[in-house]
């Protein structure tokens, strides 16, 4: 049975543009009552006003997820809104592009901190709202954004690999903590996104090699297929034909992947 959202109260955080915001909407659209969660006030009123718009149902909260203090702010503001809350999308995010050894320990920290910890963190603060949501016979679920690096370390984007490894092996292990309560943890991993902000994200641009975000994926339609994963329930959602292609490398050929990861990006022939 497909999950729904109608009356169902979900926080999306990263909300405020890109991804974040595309969902954001579509969920409003389908009934469910959005707490909007980003950095800048000015950019989420923005958003608020065109779910409102919409004739969805949303409230803005303005936060710092690296604050612990921010973080619990958000989720018993959202609870004090909203009566409770039923579900989470971890869409906040940052990248760093550039060779692993010219990077610095402030970008890794960066990277890690919003990528990681923060959606770790927003995780452990709601499982016991969602807990009580599922004791009144709601399905809840959380939904983290990966990457088409959440499988398979891609060069160049070191630590947004590590980041997005951790964050699946944690959706992994929560999975199985919190099944007995009815709870869905889910993965989207989408290929590179094309979206009117596309480098917002960004807190090192030095590519390897050129990434050309605008050949990326419709932010529009990778929203709507992380929407469609949370009504299904699809445990890890590999968005586009990159993300599907190297998933299936890894799996059954890693070898060959390795070695056109080394061709593409010029390393050089390395023993596998």
């Amino acid at each position: 049975m497909r999950r729904t959202f109608q009356d169902r109260v979900v926080i999306v955080t990263g909300a405020s543009r890109g991804i974040g915001r595309r969902v954001a909407g579509r969920l409003a659209a389908r009934g469910a009552k959005v707490a909007l969660v980003g950095r800048t006030q000015s950019d989420l009123e923005v958003a608020l006003k065109d779910v409102r718009s919409a004739g969805g149902t949303a409230e803005a909260l303005a936060a710092d997820l690296t604050d612990p203090a921010a973080r619990a702010w958000v989720v018993a503001e959202t609870a004090k809104r909203f009566g409770r809350i039923d579900g989470l999308v971890n869409a906040a995010g940052v990248a760093a592009h550039g060779p692993f050894a010219t990077g610095t320990e402030a970008v890794n920290r960066a990277v890690i901190e919003i990528n990681f910890f923060a959606a770790a963190e927003m995780m452990r603060l709601v499982i016991p709202h969602l807990i009580e949501s599922a004791a009144s016979g709601n399905r809840p679920v959380i939904l983290n954004v990966g990457s088409v690096v959440s499988r398979f370390g891609i060069p160049g984007v070191s630590e947004h690999s590590a980041s997005k490894h951790a964050i699946l092996g944690l959706s992994e292990a929560v999975r199985c903590e919190v099944a007995r309560f009815g709870i869905d943890v889910l993965v989207a991993a989408p290929s590179v996104v094309k979206t009117d902000d596309t480098k917002s994200h960004l807190i090192r641009d030095e590519p390897l090699i050129p990434i050309d975000f605008s050949q990326g994926m419709d932010a529009d339609d990778v929203a709507e297929r992380i929407v469609v994963a949370m009504e299904r329930g699809t445990k890890e959602a590999y968005l586009g034909k990159q993300a599907w292609w190297v998933n299936l490398g890894r799996r059954v050929g890693p070898r060959v992947l390795r070695k056109m990861m080394w061709r593409k990006y010029g390393i050089g022939k390395k023993s596998a």
